[in-house]
């Protein structure tokens, strides 16, 4: 019963290795935002943040191209919250399809790497209050 089970964890052990540094390659290929990029971030932003004018710490990351096309970028930053207290950081990895935002996911583990290329994102604090 041991064997199969090293069989079984084995080889998915080898894949999850091959998955890490395919994204180590194209971590390493990605490319900086375009201000195009930047301006629909922020405008989304001021939907989704309680209060955007607080807004601070913001980055943004490269932009990385999967093989299929998918593309994808992090930002993180610091906001309040309903109460006037900040949060903390927080990251959240955004798709991008066809040259369109397609969601996004709150702390995102990819955005976490240490390989991650992240450059100061101003455009975000600097955003009006309500």
């Amino acid at each position: 019963m041991q064997k199969k089970v090293i069989l079984i964890v084995g080889p998915l052990l080898l894949a999850a290795c091959t998955a890490s540094d395919n994204y180590s390659e194209i971590i390493a290929r990605s490319t900086p935002p375009s201000a195009a990029l930047k301006s629909e971030i922020v405008a989304g932003a001021k939907e989704l943040i309680y209060d955007p004018a607080s807004i601070r710490d913001a980055e943004i990351s490269n932009v990385a191209t999967l093989p299929d096309g998918l593309q994808g970028v992090c930002v993180r930053a610091d906001s309040k919250d309903v109460s006037g207290r900040y949060l903390g950081v927080h990251s959240i990895g955004i798709p991008i399809r066809d040259g369109k935002i397609a969601g996004g996911s709150l702390d995102h583990p990819l955005c976490d790497r240490s390989d991650i290329q992240w450059q100061p994102f101003p455009e975000l604090e600097r955003l009006p209050g309500a």
